[in-house]
């Protein structure tokens, strides 16, 4: 059973998940900051991050991405959110941010499974909030969200790539599957599939 451990860092307080397994490899799921105390943690674990799984494109996702990379992890990211991975300067709503440009290691599509760990994620192309956003279904039980999915909420769409129609029907591919997951998002707290079945705003809209 894979143990998973949240790490709050960077900026904007984003959610950076380690997951490690019985195996001598980790994974870690939205690499913003926060690396010397991640890096502190596996080292007592006696374990290596082999993967950093980018739920999408924006800084305080992929702040830290570069020295993950350096110190051997492979990095995971849709096509659509490349060109964010590679930017030195990212431009949101009034503020510009400073990021190493890094190319990433393998490039993800819907419905791919990256078998890792003694695990697998499966890709889930959620786009809305960038162009190329996904999420990530550990093992059918847990479901990385990113900044798609959020506690009774979801994510922005103000940024460049982002689309509220796109989101809307994102929320629902993942909020309407038919069995009940965990759901991880990157901010705030967790959630279930069945909690934002009733809560989430845009199921209201249905």
């Amino acid at each position: 059973m894979p143990e998973i451990k949240r790490f709050t860092v960077g900026y904007l307080a984003t959610n950076c998940y380690v997951v490690t397994t019985d195996e001598e490899e980790a994974v870690i799921v939205d690499a913003g900051g926060g690396y010397d105390k991640i890096k502190g943690y596996l080292d007592g674990l006696g374990k290596k991050a082999a993967a950093v799984l980018c739920t999408h494109g924006h800084f305080d996702h992929v702040y830290d991405a570069h020295k993950w990379q350096k110190s051997g992890a492979k990095i995971y990211i849709h096509a659509a959110d490349v060109e964010l991975l590679r930017n030195e300067k990212q431009i949101m709503p009034g503020r510009s941010f400073a990021v190493e440009p890094t190319e990433p290691d393998v490039v993800v599509s819907d419905g791919d499974e990256i078998k890792i760990a003694g695990t697998v994620f499966t890709v889930i192309h959620t786009p809305g909030h960038s162009k190329g956003s996904v999420c990530y279904d550990l093992d059918g039980q847990t479901v990385f969200t990113g900044d798609t999915v959020f506690y009774h909420s979801f994510g922005r769409t103000d940024f460049y790539g982002g689309s509220y129609n796109e989101i809307a029907s994102s929320v629902r591919k993942i909020v309407l599957r038919e069995k009940d997951a965990l759901l991880l998002p990157g901010h705030g707290e967790s959630t279930t599939i069945k909690e934002e079945r009733i809560f989430n705003p845009i199921l209201q809209e249905i």
